[in-house]
């Protein structure tokens, strides 16, 4: 195996990609270089580094390179490499909002559902939304106007098998799992649900309006009314589209602002001469950030408009042209403009930048004072950075999990959530299940990221002590302390070292600890239900002769419940899993005629 020098002296001088490991051999960096040798000699000869950039090369233990043809194409393979290794020293566009999206399938009779990851399935997205509400009205909206369905139903399989659901009988569906729509038509109603979430909703308005004074001139007003309800929904949703342009054009107007450790990147995204969208990313300030983060947003975007307005000209912006061109097969121009309507914009996506700046850290210090009283409070030596919070729920001992949250770096880590299915033993036992949680978390430490700094515990000093029993036994000296809930089953004070805490007292300490214990019981409460409405339905199935898994699975596709099911005629029951009439009769008299 050759060493670190060794491969530095047989680096290529083409341009590549290059991956950058610790001890570990966890990818730690990724980057691209128009001469791989230059560019990786300059980490291990170069003293004028930034403090993060000198920390990262004492980590480095090994590397690897790809040979690229052209620098553009180094480019899109490291944001590739990036989104695929999340590596912990280069510009990562996690996003804290998370921001949900409205997708139209790509499949037969599309389905008008949410989701918070972009694929390239051929499906239509839109979106990014700022508001889950806002996000759940339109779709609500869009089901009133088109009749969109939102079933999981696989067409042309399941065509014509089962009962249509609730959404046919109240009218937000066409039903088209009955069999007898035309897909044609109801294409056209897709097409024109695209135009309303491409910001062309006049087009659609101006339709409606025809067809309303058509009914009124026949004396049709029930019809007149139900379609003049539309157009009131359907406004609903446009005039959140703020108007920018006389005419229909597209473009991103991105801009910033930044203080020495963060720095708030903010993209308008206006279509067809609206504002229909904000985006935000909040990300550690660093060198080339902006740029890094220019290359990263570009690389795998739902929509890329013809051009992208920028408050300055960036080093690499003719390779993000290039890489646009080459990803999505047109030319996006880079725009920078001095005066006028765009440069307004810029201004006004500035200032969104810096609100959200100044609210992040609002929010950071009120997180950084709370650590540091509840650091004192316990007397705890070091710096409260991680908290890992454990939950145990069940049922008169049924269905036995426990749970734990993660709290790091002022927010929840949802990445680093973790279920537990109780497995050593059945029965309710709150002390055990503790101990068998914290041993499969402490024995298995790559799959958890780093040690806590604090660990807290839904429970009082039986399960504190639980917990200490365990970590003391596999070598490990992390604070505990149990979070005590009063009578209504609300955080009341803390269990440590054996006494009980009064934090009450301090606003900051118990909203913080409340915070916490809210969101590991939601939870452990959410797990603990998946799984009862699972055992539910197959406990129910097992139990009769002649159903098998696939008839299981085919029933559970096409009813989705046990209510549903109930419903069901036994000739629907015969259809929708290929089985025997006397089965199908079983089913009935076994969950109830």
């Amino acid at each position: 195996m050759l060493t670190l020098q060794e491969k530095l002296a047989n680096l290529p001088t083409t341009p590549g990609v290059y991956i950058m490991k610790d001890e570990n051999g966890k990818v730690i960096y990724v980057g691209k270089a128009v001469n791989l040798r230059n560019r990786v000699r300059q980490y291990f000869q170069n003293s004028d580094m930034t403090p993060k950039t000198r920390l990262m090369v004492k980590k480095i233990k090994d590397f690897e390179y790809i040979v690229t043809d052209t620098e553009v194409e180094a480019l899109i393979l490291e944001c590739n490499l990036i989104k695929e290794y999340r590596p912990k020293y280069n510009v990562l566009l996690r996003d804290d909002k998370n921001y949900q999206y409205i997708k139209i399938t790509n499949e037969m009779f599309p389905r008008l559902v949410t989701t918070r990851k972009v694929e390239k399935d051929g499906a239509k997205y839109f979106g990014p939304y700022v508001s889950g509400y806002s996000v759940k009205q339109t779709i609500e909206l869009l089901k009133s106007l088109f009749m969109l369905r939102t079933c999981k139903r696989k067409f042309p399989d399941q065509l014509g098998k089962g009962r249509p659901c609730l959404n046919f009988y109240i009218e937000r569906c066409l039903g088209v799992c009955k069999g007898d729509i035309p897909e044609e038509e109801y294409q056209k109603l897709v097409e024109k649900a695209v135009k309303v979430l491409s910001g062309k909703g006049d087009e659609i308005v101006e339709e409606l309006k025809k067809k309303m004074f058509e009914y009124a001139d026949n004396l049709m007003f029930e019809k007149a009314q139900e379609i003049k309800n539309k157009i009131t929904s359907l406004e609903q949703i446009i005039t959140k589209q703020k108007v920018i342009y006389a005419d229909d054009r597209s473009e991103d107007v991105i801009n910033y602002a930044e203080d020495s450790s963060n720095i708030c990147i903010v993209v308008l995204i206006i279509r067809n001469g609206k504002l229909i969208n904000k985006e935000e990313f909040v990300l550690k300030n660093d060198e080339e950030v902006f740029e890094r983060f220019l290359e990263q947003y570009y690389s795998d975007v739902v929509a890329v408009p013809k051009e992208i307005i920028l408050p300055h000209e960036v080093g690499n912006g003719e390779n993000i042209e290039k890489m646009i061109e080459k990803l999505y097969g047109f030319k996006a121009k880079i725009v920078v403009p001095k005066q006028g309507e765009k440069k307004q914009l810029l201004e006004m996506a500035k200032k969104n930048a810096e609100i959200s700046l100044v609210n992040k850290q609002r929010i950071e210090n009120y997180y950084i004072e709370a650590l540091l009283r509840l650091k004192n409070m316990l007397n705890i030596e070091h710096d409260i950075e991680k908290i890992e919070s454990y939950d145990i729920s069940n049922l008169a001992g049924a269905d036995n999990v426990g749970t734990l949250v993660v709290f790091e770096e002022g927010k929840f880590n949802k990445d680093l959530y973790r279920k537990f299915k109780i497995k050593s033993f059945e029965g309710q036992d709150d002390i055990r299940s503790v101990k068998e949680v914290l041993t499969r978390r402490f024995t298995n430490l790559e799959k958890h990221g780093r040690l806590p700094d604090l660990i807290l515990i839904d429970g009082g000093q039986n399960q504190v002590n639980a917990a200490v029993e365990v970590l003391r036994s596999l070598g490990f000296n992390i604070p505990v302390a149990g979070m005590v809930k009063d009578d209504r089953h609300k955080t009341r004070d803390l269990i440590y070292n054996g006494q009980e805490l009064s934090i009450q007292k301090d606003g900051l300490v118990f909203k913080l600890i409340s915070t916490i214990q809210e969101e590991t019981h939601r939870f452990a409460v959410k797990y603990h239900r998946e799984l009862r409405k699972k055992h539910l339905y197959e406990s129910i199935l097992d139990e009769i002769e002649g159903i098998g898994e696939k008839r299981k699975l085919k029933l559970f596709r096409t009813f989705g419940s046990i209510d549903n099911l109930r419903k069901a005629s036994i000739e629907e029951i015969v259809k929708a899993a290929d089985i025997p009439y006397d089965v199908a009769l079983k089913i009935k008299e076994k969950i109830g005629i």
